[in-house]
């Protein structure tokens, strides 16, 4: 009969390593107090013994969970990939865990999420969620749980935020249109009503427009949804007018390769006939032929960048109200001078 087997504690390593319990103990959480030459020993027997430390006691003496949870407005939307990215870099640093949850849009949705993510006992939250229910910070107040935004569009939002200039960065790519020499400009947008960030983007593509004296006819200012469907359905209405545009300036990378697919499968040659340009530089942005001209926004940094600040805080640091980052024009392919030149 073979004897029981279970598995090896701390106490095991420590006589393996030829160490005391109490330097096992340090080495493993709070290593920079033990020698490099103890520490590799102790490395060693665990790696003999198949050790593998328990975590839960050292959270249980620290009320700490060693997890921070993340809010994004849709699983399902790429653009959200990177920060969530940045987010697990850090993360994975400081050996910290992280809980994702999609709030769909819903301000509600939103704060149903981070109650039930408090209550669950994680140590912080970052939401790139950009309008939030009222009620959301009285109750992060009491709670006392540290919440960094992310690209958020409500002015009375607690701080810290991480965020760039969204009416900045789509002034900057219609300047580009224009200096290319298109005169006849339309705009591809997505929902302002869901997302608001959105609608800062088309306030400022229309503001520059029209102080360029190019404001555009109704029917070349078109909204739809994100949805590949209806993002390809409001390009054909931009392409299908009685006078095109020659440039479409779209919001988002989405509705952008939506409008180049759309105007190949009119047999529109882009950029030739037809310049697009996105925003955001999402992976798509690359995929598509041509290249997209478009703004890079740095949502990796931001999720870095919201991290650290939420560790920060459990740190007890001060950090920043305010975090914005750089936006930058990417040219490539889908923007070519107007065959006709331009028209003054």
């Amino acid at each position: 009969m073979s004897e029981p087997t279970g598995k090896p504690g701390l106490r095991d390593v420590a006589r393996e390593a030829g160490v005391s319990l109490a330097t096992a103990s340090r080495a493993m959480s709070q290593p920079d107090l033990v020698s490099e030459a103890v520490r590799a020993r102790i490395a060693e027997a665990s790696d003999r013994l198949g050790y593998v430390a328990n975590r839960t006691a050292r959270r249980l003496s620290q009320h700490r969970s060693e997890t921070i949870g993340v809010i994004v407005p849709s699983i399902g939307n790429p653009l959200f990939a990177p920060a969530l990215d940045g987010v697990r870099s850090v993360l994975d640093a400081q050996e910290y865990g992280m809980l994702i949850a999609s709030a769909e849009r819903d301000p509600a949705r939103e704060l149903k999420q981070i109650r039930t993510m408090i209550e669950h006992g994680v140590d912080a939250v970052l939401t790139l969620m950009p309008e939030h229910d009222p009620a959301l910070f009285p109750f992060v107040a009491r709670t006392g749980t540290p919440v960094v935004y992310v690209t958020s569009t409500a002015p009375e939002a607690p701080v810290p935020l991480v965020d760039f200039d969204n009416p900045a960065a789509m002034t900057e790519i219609v300047r580009h249109v224009i200096a290319q020499g298109h005169r006849r400009i339309g705009v591809l947008t997505g929902s302002r009503e869901s997302t608001p960030v959105i609608g800062q983007r088309l306030d400022a593509a229309l503001a520059e427009l029209t102080r360029a004296g190019l404001t555009p006819p109704a029917d070349w200012v078109v909204e739809a949804d994100y949805a590949s469907d209806e993002a390809r359905a409001g390009a054909r209405r931009l392409l299908t007018c009685t006078e095109r545009p020659t440039a479409i300036v779209c919001t988002g990378d989405q509705h952008a390769v939506a409008t180049v697919i759309e105007a190949q499968a009119l047999g529109i040659d882009v950029p030739g006939a037809l310049s697009v340009t996105g925003c955001n530089d999402v992976s798509i942005a690359r995929l598509c032929n041509p290249q997209l001209t478009t703004l890079h926004i740095p949502y990796r940094l931001l999720g870095e960048q919201a991290c650290r600040h939420a560790l920060s805080l459990l740190s007890g640091e001060s950090v920043p109200d305010r975090t914005v980052l750089d936006h930058r024009l990417v040219v490539r392919d889908s923007v070519a001078a107007p065959k006709e030149g331009p028209s003054l």
